[in-house]
């Protein structure tokens, strides 16, 4: 079965340190995590850049970037879909 999750990035949270150059593009490494056990839908999904294995061994703190909801196919997903957001123009694009 599909399972569907909706999330929120905010760009300007970014660490563009970690942006690296692929063949197809310019991407970043994200960990999703998720806790169906939270009480409200849009703590149920988060987003931090990950980490190197020697950022993890030095404790340093996750850079939290989004979060979302469980959409489609769990359990509890919400009924409803969340309003479409606003349209970015490029002026207002950070990068």
């Amino acid at each position: 079965m599909s399972k569907l999750i909706s999330l929120s990035i905010d760009v300007t949270k970014i660490d563009k340190t970690k942006l690296y150059k692929g063949a197809k593009g310019t991407y970043l490494n994200v960990d999703v995590w998720i806790d169906e056990t939270a009480d409200e839908d849009w703590k149920k999904v988060s987003a931090n850049q990950s980490q190197s294995k020697e950022e993890r061994e030095a404790k340093q703190p996750k850079n939290y970037v989004g979060n979302g909801k469980l959409v489609y196919g769990w359990d509890d997903a919400g009924a409803m879909s969340a309003p479409a957001p606003d349209p970015v123009t490029e002026e207002d694009c950070p990068f």
